[in-house]
């Protein structure tokens, strides 16, 4: 690894543009929909809680929509912690700093753990979603887009280096 940890351009480094979008709009998802879950805030005519009640209805998220202590600790972590640390993702990718791995690694490990874990309250516990389609089409990258970060920051160095 160089010294300052740097690896190549993104210029050079296109597919990782897919995760620079996804971690954007994770952290954007993070801010705007969990954190007003977490912070009981789905009541009122907000747009974000009318957003958050949109979500579960279409998707018919019962579990979600019942306000269940489970879910508003899942969503609070996901906006109080996972939604600064996409930040922190997004500019790493963006500059292709090397030493984001570790923690990367760390965060899909805890990120599979936290979404396996949700998913089997939300079907066990449940009554699970009435519209799965919509319900995997907004949960499922949570679970998808982990496990591909996990196999791009497998190898030290997942960025190369800018001495190259």
């Amino acid at each position: 690894m160089s010294k300052s940890g740097n690896g190549l351009p993104l210029s050079l480094r296109k597919k990782d543009i897919f995760f620079v979008a996804c971690f954007s709009f994770f952290a954007f998802s993070s801010f705007f929909s969990d954190s007003w879950h977490a912070l009981g805030l789905l009541e009122g005519d907000a747009f974000w809680s009318r957003a958050n009640r949109w979500y579960g209805e279409v998707a018919q998220d019962h579990f979600f929509l019942a306000d269940h202590p489970y879910v508003r600790v899942n969503t609070g972590i996901s906006g109080m912690i996972y939604g600064p640390f996409y930040l922190v993702l997004v500019y790493a990718f963006i500059k292709g700093k090397n030493w984001i791995r570790p923690m990367a690694l760390v965060y899909v490990g805890a990120m599979l753990h936290g979404c396996t874990e949700f998913l089997i309250y939300e079907y066990w516990i449940g009554p699970p979603p009435g519209n799965p389609v919509v319900f995997w089409a907004f949960n499922g990258p949570y679970w998808v887009v982990p496990f591909l970060l996990g196999i791009r920051m497998w190898k030290p160095n997942p960025f190369g280096s800018a001495s190259s």
